[in-house]
């Protein structure tokens, strides 16, 4: 957007306000987006969390939009968008409003496939699988990530599942792997040795325990569908989940334990975010899910 909006190749003047605490201000900003800048050039106003603001405030918005020239440019952002309310629906209306749905796993591989393109590389499936299976679906995550095996592969080279083994930290994936399979044996020695080793490795405790909680949860929604004896192929098609992760994460433990696991989770994540030493409270926890 911002690239879109110097394209007079002069840099754009772009303010931001919040629709959540700075409604009050919104009108005043409007009016200096209706007068041109001291110096020329494109300006635009940037309304973050446009959901938050009142009727009045968006009925307020409405009623400049007509009187926006060329050179002024107003971007709203919203984490939910009502079409129903009337500054929605307007630009609905006016085919101005672009969607950025989250995507699932299975889409997460075309949008592998296209970075890497951008990026001036073919990615055989296989690798783009690997990325997606170690990474998540997180499309931030993902481009740095693609950009991170793209300097390792080199110009124009084809990406192979080595690459992205070789790059993508495998803190994020086969280790965290590794601790719920211990978790499910019970293996209170190997669950504590691995922690420490993410920890060592630079592993934000927070963030690991996330993505312990992120297994945990698939692990709960395979064993109850397993449990009901739903089809393999059915189970990866309603998750969204490759057969080799469904694979991996099969057979992970009881679900009463799994939801008991989420639920010392739970608690970690309000500790690690006191004032506890991290990894102590961290290994309590995984001693509880070993059920000593």
């Amino acid at each position: 957007m911002r690239e879109r909006l110097a394209s007079s190749g002069r840099p754009a003047t772009i303010s931001t306000l919040w629709g959540d605490t700075d409604a009050e201000r919104v009108g005043a900003a409007l009016e200096d987006l209706l007068s041109p800048p001291l110096f020329g050039g494109p300006q635009g106003l940037v309304i973050r969390r446009a959901e938050a603001l009142r009727d009045s405030e968006q009925e307020a918005i409405l009623a400049r939009l007509p009187a926006l020239g060329a050179g002024g440019t107003l971007i709203l952002v919203a984490g939910k968008a009502d079409p129903r309310r009337r500054l929605f629906g307007a630009c609905a209306r006016d085919r101005v409003a672009m969607a950025f749905p989250r995507v699932d796993e299975r889409g997460a591989q075309a949008w592998v496939v296209r970075f890497a393109r951008e990026r001036g590389h073919d990615i055989v499936p296989a690798a783009a699988q690997e990325l997606v299976d170690r990474s998540g679906p997180d499309l931030g995550v993902l481009a740095s990530d693609v950009e991170k095996v793209s300097l390792y592969a080199g110009t124009g080279a084809r990406i192979q599942p080595a690459h992205v083994r070789a790059v993508v930290s495998a803190a994020r994936a086969h280790q965290t792997y590794e601790l719920t399979d211990c978790l499910a044996a019970r293996d209170r020695a190997g669950a504590i040795r691995l922690l420490r080793t993410l920890l060592v490795e630079g592993e934000p405790p927070i963030r690991a325990a996330a993505f312990l909680a992120a297994h945990l949860r698939r692990a709960l929604h395979v064993a109850e569908l397993e449990g009901r004896g739903v089809a393999p192929e059915t189970i990866t098609a309603q998750l969204g989940i490759s057969p080799w992760l469904l694979r991996k994460i099969g057979r992970r433990g009881d679900p009463r334990r799994l939801e008991a696991a989420l639920g010392v989770l739970r608690r970690l994540d309000l500790e690690l975010k006191s004032s506890r030493p991290a990894d102590a409270v961290f290994e309590a926890a995984l001693l509880e899910m070993t059920g000593r």
